[in-house]
């Protein structure tokens, strides 16, 4: 994307020379549209000779994966990796038969070893006891990836209020902590 760091929009950065990496997100880009649509993304990179060195799919892994999508993961250089937060009822009010979808995430386990589970939490028993409950379930289900821990709140009130609870609780439970950086940063403005 061209902008005022980036002027030729290069996924090599004209500064420090680092490759950059892309992450495709925003609704559920795993939608049958979607994966249609980063294959022909790619694909004009792939022309332009401007590809990304990695490339991240925020999901909630509730989308199965479609053939032609599959065959393109595994032809492609660039490392892939997929970054699942399955909502949970007692903190988003999702019904577990629709949110909770462990084969359609070990399927994504299959393509790429490069994943991890994000699960948003407070501090509420009763939250990470469906939490470690649906963990089970994806290990159980061949999904391997390291588990992170994002505190509820979008705003940063929300968040000192919160998110030290729940980064003692996950820490001493063996997780990992994911701060909302956004929300410190731009607070909750649209596009952050």
């Amino acid at each position: 994307m061209k902008n005022e760091s980036n002027p030729d929009g290069l996924f090599l950065h004209p500064v420090t020379g680092q490759r950059q990496h892309l992450c495709i997100t925003g609704g559920e880009p795993l939608m049958a549209t979607g994966q249609m649509a980063t294959v022909g993304i790619y694909e004009e990179l792939e022309r332009q000779n401007n590809l990304p060195e990695s490339m991240t799919f925020e999901t909630n892994g509730t989308q199965k994966l479609r053939e032609p999508f599959m065959e393109w993961v595994k032809r492609i250089d660039t490392e892939i990796f997929f970054s699942c937060s399955p909502k949970l009822f007692t903190v988003s009010g999702e019904a577990p038969g629709k949110a909770i979808k462990p084969e359609v995430v070990a399927e994504y386990r299959k393509l790429s070893s490069k994943g991890q589970l994000k699960f948003v939490v407070g501090p509420k028993d009763r939250e990470w006891d469906e939490m470690e409950s649906v963990i089970k379930q994806f290990k159980d289900a061949g999904v391997d990836w390291p588990v992170w821990v994002m505190p509820t709140g979008a705003r940063e009130e929300e968040q000192t209020a919160g998110a030290g609870k729940v980064a003692e609780k996950a820490f001493k439970r063996g997780y990992n902590v994911a701060a909302r950086v956004h929300v410190y940063l731009f607070g909750n403005a649209i596009g952050t």
